[in-house]
């Protein structure tokens, strides 16, 4: 279900960000204490970032194991808080700025967990556009 939010941006505009989320993702979320984090998780090779991720868990990154061994969640955050249909979203989109769509997805292999796509794709940046515009 498409929910889309209003957020100031640092330069006084309102820029939407769609929260696309399936129903099991949501329902996950929601008996999972109702708060998804998603943070930026870069991927760097001889000094320079190569591509970043999200990853996202429903408990503060760092602060359980499961977070803990996540070489991102260590690092520190800002997160910016979404309020969605039963849940929140906090999500860190660092010097990117927001997505147009934020798109969540219940995966089960391994284990159940969330998965969040920028703007649909598996790979954060500003040059990919939301699906509609593919």
């Amino acid at each position: 279900m498409p929910f889309p939010l209003a957020r100031p941006s640092a330069y006084g505009t309102v820029r939407r960000v769609k929260i696309v989320a399936s129903d099991a993702a949501a329902a996950f979320i929601r008996s999972h204490g109702g708060t998804l984090w998603v943070w930026l998780d870069p991927h760097t090779w001889v000094g320079g970032t190569v591509y970043t991720y999200l990853q996202c868990a429903t408990e503060r990154p760092g602060t359980t194991r499961a977070t803990r061994r996540l070489r991102a969640a260590r690092r520190p955050h800002t997160f910016h808080r979404y309020d969605a249909d039963g849940y929140t979203i906090e999500f860190e989109y660092g010097m990117f700025g927001e997505p147009a769509e934020l798109h969540l997805e219940l995966k089960r292999i391994p284990r159940r967990r969330v998965e969040a796509y920028w703007n649909g794709a598996v790979f954060v940046g500003d040059d990919i556009p939301p699906p509609d515009q593919w």
